[in-house]
């Protein structure tokens, strides 16, 4: 009998430094009954870990949580299609420097003949993937229009995104830091971008940018950026 509690005392005490060592470096700790499924044909899929802020830099954390988004009425029935392009002045090349992957790309999108251009497209959307995730997401010709003839309107300089699309992984983080961040925000649908451009003021790209009347228009003027989104015409 002594030797028999004895180990059953040895197992458990084996159990609880591997499941501390586990956690110390980031292990999945398999069950009996993990390896019972897998004998009958399941596939075992360790749960993702949880999305980190800490993978970013406090200052970009910052930019995304000065964005205070004003409510749509819904991302379901209300904003269910992509919406349609429109020209908006631009002259179908946009360029674009991401602020936080420090990528540049300057690119035509829209071709003589109005169409658009599929890679280019594509090449858009890889800029304004999600920075916590690397996720992408389609973004809609008609936030790109918006942002063309923003950058028309004042001589074609480079466009500074610091925020395209937000997985629902970063935009839950954020809502843990900050009550402000907006559930339902468009960023999660890759319908919007904070922008700004180095010599201009806030100001006047707000002015711009309302004067379209296309879409969803913030400004922050002590953070220094422009909210502007694809979604039903707002101001903030």
């Amino acid at each position: 009998m002594k030797t028999k509690a004895l180990l059953i005392t040895l197992t458990l005490l084996l159990a609880i430094a591997g499941r501390a060592a586990a956690q110390e470096f980031g292990l999945v700790l398999l069950t009996v009954s993990d390896l019972r499924s897998a004998q009958t044909g399941s596939v075992f899929v360790p749960a993702a870990p949880a999305a980190e802020l800490s993978a970013l830099d406090e200052g970009e954390t910052a930019f995304y949580l000065a964005d205070r988004e004003a409510a749509q009425e819904s991302l379901g029935k209300a904003l269910a299609g992509e919406p349609a392009p429109v020209n908006l002045g631009g002259d179908g090349v946009v360029k674009l420097y991401h602020q936080w992957n420090r990528e540049t790309l300057e690119i035509r999108y829209r071709g003589a003949d109005g169409r658009y251009v599929p890679q280019a497209l594509a090449a858009i959307r890889h800029l304004f993937r999600c920075r916590l995730t690397g996720r992408e997401i389609d973004v809609p010709a008609r936030l790109i229009e918006i942002i063309d003839a923003i950058q028309e309107k004042h001589g074609n300089r480079t466009v500074t995104v610091i925020c395209g699309y937000r997985s629902p992984e970063l935009n839950a983080a954020l809502s843990e830091n900050s009550g402000g961040v907006a559930a339902n925000s468009l960023h999660l649908k890759g319908w919007a971008a904070d922008l700004k451009i180095e010599g201009v003021r806030t100001s006047a790209l707000r002015n711009t940018a309302k004067a379209l009347k296309a879409g969803g228009v913030g400004y922050y003027p002590s953070d220094g950026f422009i909210h502007v989104d694809a979604g039903r015409v707002r101001y903030w």
